[in-house]
């Protein structure tokens, strides 16, 4: 007693609903988010501004993949001031932020091929932690004799392959007193290669020495005696400092100026002794990151890897430059980076103010000792690493769109489930109805004109319900396809 339409409607139900079901579930499904990420650093001293980082990352089911990337907008804004421009990231999805600015931005928007990879306020950072005075001087496991040595090592870190500079001071044990005269030599290991093979403490008991590492575990001892006539007993004339280097893994070479002029810009080489492509460099500061670029390293056949690299002039004060072969290795200067402190002022005399040592950045009586006075301040600098935070997080920001896309393909399937439920209810409901309407016509022709009109009421709201199912399924491929 079942129409041959009501029959196909039974059946075709249950399979239009799972398949608008089907399409809802993978609109809200997870896709493969492109997103960008901001770290902010603290401004340095320096007055060129805030020296931000951009990271690109391609994330699909928890997984991240940088993004080498061209044509990257960016727009920061502080108050009324507003800096655009636009930038490639590199093969580790980096690109460094010079953001010219007197101040944090207040918004910050990153935008590629048209698409929004990060855009709001980014977040302040945390206050600056107040850290106590590093120690410079090299660690040693034994110092003895009557003449004590102590040894700085230039950025507290060697790179293996690359010549270190050591500046070692002399001074008797029990007054203090700089040892001028002294012949300090290297006791020969495999490890080391010293440029020549003693070298002498001046008056002020300073002694240059530039040794070459190679490998990652470079003991270092060194044996001290007397130059001069003796005026006593041998043995009241030496001293023997027994240590090792800190060897940085991987760490590339800066060539650079001990001291920069007001004024001009910051020049300086980079060589790395690996095949890597890039090369970030920075310029930091007591109070923050004031430069920084990933210096694209050209190959060569005939050397190794290099950049020549120039800094803004920077204002008066005290730097190191930080080489690092990763984007974040300069937050905690790892294995892979380097350091080389450097002055930046008018004179040689006013950039000794600047030293962290005071009683060894003094000037020298004379002044034709100054320049290396200078270099042995430097020796004495203990870089530390600036910390950096995130600014903008744009997968949380690709996170809120994905949520809303969830959300709708819930309601989508969730819909049609409801839908289809009622639909089929109804159609059954109006079988049995029509069934009942059509025996009863047999005996009564008032009763089946009744069932006739019955039967439009219920086309009429099957049809509608249909309609709803139908819609939900363009909906649902609309959605999917835009």
């Amino acid at each position: 007693m079942i129409s041959r339409v009501d029959r196909l409607l039974i059946a075709l139900t249950p399979a239009v609903a799972m398949a608008v079901v089907v399409l809802g579930l993978r609109v809200g499904a997870g896709e493969r988010v492109r997103a960008a990420m901001v770290y902010g650093a603290p401004e340095s001293r320096a007055g060129v501004g805030q020296a931000w980082q951009l990271a690109v990352f391609d994330e699909e089911r928890g997984v991240r993949e940088p993004v080498r990337l061209d044509g990257v907008e960016i727009v920061a804004r502080a108050g009324t001031s507003q800096v655009s421009w636009r930038l490639s990231t590199n093969e580790d999805g980096a690109a460094e932020l010079a953001l010219p600015l007197k101040q944090a931005p207040d918004l910050v928007e990153v935008t590629a091929g048209g698409k929004v990879l990060v855009t709001g306020h980014p977040a302040a950072g945390p206050p600056p932690e107040q850290a106590g005075p590093l120690a410079a001087w090299a660690r040693f496991a034994r110092r003895s004799g009557p003449v004590s040595l102590d040894v700085a090592l230039l950025g507290q870190r060697a790179a293996s392959g690359f010549p270190a500079s050591l500046w070692i001071r002399a001074r008797d044990a029990s007054s203090g007193e700089p040892r001028a005269g002294m012949a300090i030599a290297v006791e020969s290991d495999p490890g080391l290669t010293p440029a020549e093979p003693k070298v002498t403490t001046d008056a002020l008991g300073w002694a240059h020495m530039v040794v070459t590492p190679m490998g990652f575990a470079v003991p270092l001892v060194l044996h001290a005696e007397y130059a001069g006539a003796r005026t006593g007993p041998p043995a009241a004339n030496t001293g023997e400092w027994a240590g090792g280097l800190f060897i940085s893994p991987g760490a590339s070479r800066i060539d650079m100026q001990d001291r920069y002029a007001l004024g001009l810009p910051i020049a300086l080489m980079v060589t790395v002794p690996t095949v890597r492509k890039t090369a970030y460099v920075e310029i930091d500061d007591t109070a923050g990151r004031a430069w920084a670029v990933a210096a694209p390293l050209p190959p060569s056949d005939t050397q190794m890897p290099r950049a020549a690299l120039q800094a803004p002039p920077l204002a008066p004060g005290l730097y190191w430059a930080i080489a690092a072969d990763d984007p974040t290795g300069a937050t905690k200067l790892g294995p892979g980076s380097v350091a080389r402190p450097f002055f930046v002022a008018d004179s040689d005399e006013a950039a000794l103010a600047f030293g962290t040592d005071h009683d060894s950045c003094v000037p020298p009586p004379d002044i034709r000792e100054t320049g290396r006075v200078l270099s042995a301040c430097l020796a004495l600098v203990a870089p530390s690493p600036i910390a950096r935070w995130t600014a903008l997080d744009g997968f949380a920001f690709q996170g809120a769109r994905n949520a809303r896309r969830r959300s709708m393909g819930l309601s989508i399937a969730l819909g049609a489930i409801v839908v289809a439920v009622i639909l089929e209810c109804l159609l059954l409901f109006r079988a049995v109805t029509s069934s009942r309407a059509r025996l009863r016509a047999a005996s009564a022709e008032g009763d089946a004109g009744n069932a006739f009109v019955a039967g439009r009421v219920w086309a009429v709201v099957i049809s509608v319900l249909v309609a709803m199912l139908g819609f939900a399924l363009l909906g649902a491929f609309l959605i999917r396809l835009g």
